[in-house]
Parts: C-alpha cells; structure tokens; sequence
C-alpha cells in the first residue's frame, strides 16, 4: 500500500522501485586512472508504478492532482507511508519528472507510472548538522605583517597578512630590529 499525506493510493500490482545516484567526479584527465572526486550523495528516488482499473478514474485524478499541488510555487512536500519507503527511511517525497497514465483499452485499466524523490535525505540532514569550515586563507610569498586594527585596510579582511612591499618592507625590518 502507498499513502501520501494519509491519502491512500490503491494500486493494483503496485510495483516500487528505488535508485540512488552516488554521484562522483572523474579526476584522472586524459589517463587511463580511475580516481573519482566523491561529490556527495543524493537522494533516492522512487519509481511506482501500478495499475487502476477505469472503474476507479477518480484515483487517476487524484494522483494528477497531488503532482500538481504546489506550496509558495515549489512542489508540495508529501509525507509517504509504504513498506519500502519505510525500510530506506524515506519520510517525505516530492512528485518529479514524467507522469504516465496509459490506457489499455482491451484489459479496461490504465498503466500508471510516475517518479517520487526524497526530500530532505538522511546524508543532507547530515550536512545540514555539520557546522560549516572556515575558508582556508591563502598566504602570499614574502614579507608579510598582520593587519591590526591600527593598520586595517578596508579591503584586508581582519587577522589577514599582507605583504609589504619597497620602503614599508624595509621601515618593517628597522622597526622590529629596533623593538
């Protein structure tokens, strides 16, 4: 059985299918190596497909209307209650792509097909936990002084070494051999 918001959407022969993309980024250039940039993971996606027989046509209604629902122009996020869902921990879902209704005349019923995505995955809830890295600071060849807040540039973010240069490099050498 599949429920989306407490609605239930009895299928017949409902089929689920579940893929996840761990997504990755080729690193070796023209080489024949296999080393990947691992670039995160996404979130499963759902494919259900079923079928309704034309005695039912207000279910193939509701199925079209709940993919059209929208929240603030985005699509509307739908709480899923299914066996595989359950055991994947998918909690929330949101319609994506193609929905497909094909009629088959001759058996009276219509083949449905259509694709729920995970919303808000357990590796981005994850994510979202971990605090954020401060940007590492780049450090330039040379002399260099940090800013304070006598010698703050506006353009210089704070504690910021910037290098001196001509004259001001060699008044800095006369004033820390003098201190």
């Amino acid at each position: 059985m599949l429920t989306l918001d407490g609605t239930q959407l009895p299928l017949k022969n409902l089929r689920i299918s579940v893929r996840q993309q761990l997504a990755g980024k080729d690193m070796s250039g023209q080489s024949s190596a296999t080393d990947q940039a691992e670039t995160g993971t996404k979130g499963k996606v759902l494919a259900i497909a079923g079928i309704i027989p034309f005695n039912q046509a207000t279910l193939l209604t509701n199925i079209f209307s709940m993919a059209d629902t929208q929240d603030n122009s985005a699509r509307h996020v739908f709480r899923i209650s299914n066996r595989t869902a359950e055991t994947l921990k998918i909690r929330q879902v949101k319609f994506q792509g193609t929905i497909r209704a094909d009629e088959q005349a001759n058996l009276r019923q219509w083949q449905v097909a259509f694709e729920l995505i995970e919303h808000l995955s357990v590796p981005e809830r994850k994510e979202q936990r971990q605090p954020d890295k401060p940007a590492a600071q780049q450090k330039v060849q040379g002399e260099t002084t940090p800013v304070t807040s006598t010698t703050q540039n506006d353009d210089v973010p704070p504690d910021t070494a910037v290098e001196l240069t001509g004259f001001m490099g060699v008044l800095k050498r006369i004033d820390n051999q003098l201190a």
